[in-house]
C-alpha cells in the first residue's frame, strides 16, 4: 500500500483510501469513526476498534476518540504514516527517536522504556518496538563472531531488519498524554 495515514498532533488522524476516507479526530464516536474507516472487524470492546486488515486500532476514552495505533513496521506489511512531513514508519528508529526528541522541545518525555519504547508530550505520539534495534545487532555481532552460519546466521540478519522500524506508532489526545504522565 502506497498510501500514508496523516498524523496531526492532539487532533487527530487523515485518512485516504485505501484506509478510508476522512478525518478521524480526538471526541469522535465510534459512529464517526465507522464512518471513516468502516466496520471493523472485531467489536469484542467498545473501548477499542480493531481495523486488523488496516492494521488500526481506535481507542475511547470518556470523551470519545483518546488515542489511535498504528503497525506501522514495513518488515511487517505495516501502513504508513506521516507527522509534520516524516515519514515516520520507515524512519529507522534511532533517527526516529532521535527527531521526535528534539522536537519534544523539553515537553515530557517517557523513555522509562527506551530504546523499545517512548512517549512523547508535545506531539502526542507515542512509539514502540518489542526488540531494540542494538540488541539485534549485538546478537548478530556475536553470531557472526561465534562462527554462526546458513539459516542460524539469517535469523539473526532478520531479526536486526525487523528491529529497524517501530512495530507500533501511536497518536493520543491531549488527555491521554495528560493522563499518561
Amino acid at each position: 500500500m502506497t498510501s500514508s495515514i496523516t498524523l496531526i498532533s492532539h487532533e487527530g488522524a487523515q485518512f485516504a483510501s485505501p484506509f478510508g476516507a476522512g478525518t478521524i479526530r480526538f471526541g469522535d464516536s465510534a459512529e464517526q469513526v465507522v464512518a471513516v474507516l468502516g466496520e471493523p472487524e472485531d467489536r469484542q470492546r467498545e473501548s477499542t476498534l480493531y481495523y486488523s486488515h488496516a492494521n488500526i486500532q481506535v481507542h475511547f476514552g470518556d470523551n470519545g476518540v483518546d488515542f489511535i495505533e498504528f503497525a506501522t513496521n514495513p518488515e511487517k506489511d505495516g501502513v504508513t504514516v506521516e507527522w509534520e512531513g516524516y515519514n515516520l514508519s520507515h524512519m529507522n528508529v534511532i533517527e526516529c527517536a532521535e527527531l521526535l526528541k528534539r522536537l519534544n522541545d523539553g515537553a515530557r518525555l517517557a523513555d522509562d522504556q527506551a530504546p523499545e519504547s517512548y512517549v512523547f508530550e508535545k506531539p502526542g505520539l507515542t512509539v514502540w518496538q518489542p526488540y531494540a534495534l542494538a540488541d539485534a545487532r549485538e546478537e548478530l555481532e556475536e553470531a557472526r563472531a561465534g562462527g554462526v552460519e546458513g539459516e542460524e546466521l539469517e535469523y539473526f540478519e532478520e531479526e536486526v531488519r525487523m528491529a529497524e522500524c517501530f512495530d507500533a506508532i501511536g497518536l493520543g489526545s491531549r488527555d491521554y498524554m495528560n493522563e499518561y504522565f
